[in-house]
């Protein structure tokens, strides 16, 4: 497989599942796309392409890397989650990312995750 088949065939596969979990919201119920977004099926595809790439290893590593870095995404929903009842979405949006980003900086640098 050509490398740029490679790389096209993961941006497609991203961006199919942003698109089906929009659509799940649009038209089914958005309390849907939690269940949608919680389905490990981009962890697998990116492990799939990181295991092909890269051997078992690699792909073991990433394993590794996500489960501890989850603990920031819960931080980040749940930081979003409070923070736009009290503030303006993008301003809760931007907080919650940012307290994520130093709390990422903090794991990379003390656990090296």
């Amino acid at each position: 497989m050509s490398q740029y088949v490679y790389y096209s065939l993961q941006f497609i596969l991203g961006g199919a599942s942003v698109v089906a979990i929009t659509m799940i919201a649009k038209y089914l119920h958005p309390k849907y796309t939690g269940i949608a977004y919680a389905l490990p099926v981009i962890l697998l595809v990116s492990v799939i392409f990181v295991h092909l790439g890269q051997g078992l290893e690699a792909s073991r590593s990433t394993l590794k890397s996500t489960f501890v870095y989850e603990f920031t995404l819960i931080f980040f929903i749940l930081a979003f989650y409070f923070l736009s009842e009290r503030l303006d979405f993008w301003l809760a949006m931007f907080i919650a990312l940012f307290g994520w980003a130093i709390i990422s900086a903090g794991i990379q640098l003390f656990l090296k995750a």
